[in-house]
């Protein structure tokens, strides 16, 4: 196994070179066969928040903290780990403008997505940015993952009517104890959601509290059930 270091990944701009390593791809890859054997793909975890270690290796049981206090969402699928090298890679497109990225981590994400026996979602909604983050930082990194995403799995996608009606303080500047106060009631949805089975998209999963403010939103306006797909869960 490849053993990548921060600090050796360039995701230089050659066409047709590894994004982590440079090595000479064949056309259609973004990242050599060695560099993928090195992608912190996911362990056992909860199946309801998708923290690492939290359960045996059984499957299907929640873990502790989801069993004493259930959060919104019934599901989450996290195609990664929160590690080097996928933590920069996700960094680079959320805040550097490497919108090429979400072509590369949407696809990892529907890969993995293909791979389970999962109910089908009728429709996917992406994490919104508040107007002020988006006027920003010019993108959503949420909504640019998602668009491949659904291609992928034949799904539509509705930004337009999930808001984030709230400007937070992003959540990885919180301690944990304030990180769901920051995010309650910043979400507006609508009737639009009801009756249907929905996925979340986001990045990176980090306390989950952000999810689960949307999927409180998204159910109270009549959606029949709310699931969590992300990159990465940290």
């Amino acid at each position: 196994m490849v053993n990548i270091r921060l600090k050796d990944i360039h995701l230089g701009p050659w066409p047709g070179s590894c994004l982590l390593c440079a090595a000479r791809l064949n056309a259609g890859k973004d990242i050599c066969a060695a560099c993928e054997l090195s992608l912190p793909r996911p362990e056992w975890a909860c199946p309801r928040c998708a923290a690492h270690g939290a359960v045996a290796e059984v499957q299907d049981v929640a873990c502790g903290e989801c069993q004493k206090q259930p959060p919104a969402y019934s599901l989450t699928r996290a195609a990664f780990r929160y590690a080097a090298p996928v933590d920069k890679l996700i960094h680079n497109l959320k805040y550097h403008g490497r919108l090429e990225l979400s072509r590369v981590l949407g696809g990892y994400l529907a890969e993995y997505l293909k791979t389970l026996n999962d109910p089908v979602a009728d429709v996917i909604v992406p994490v919104p940015l508040h107007s002020s983050r988006l006027r920003d930082r010019g993108y959503n990194q949420s909504l640019e993952i998602a668009r491949f995403v659904a291609k992928a799995l034949h799904l539509p996608i509705n930004w337009k009517d999930a808001q984030r009606i709230r400007a937070t303080a992003p959540q990885t500047e919180l301690p944990r104890d304030l990180r769901r106060k920051n995010v309650r009631g910043a979400f507006r949805t609508d009737e639009t959601f009801a009756n249907l089975r929905i996925a979340i998209i986001d990045d990176v999963m980090t306390s989950g509290h952000t999810a689960n403010a949307l999927a409180e939103s998204l159910l109270q306006s009549g959606a029949l059930e709310v699931r969590v797909w992300v990159v990465a869960r940290a």
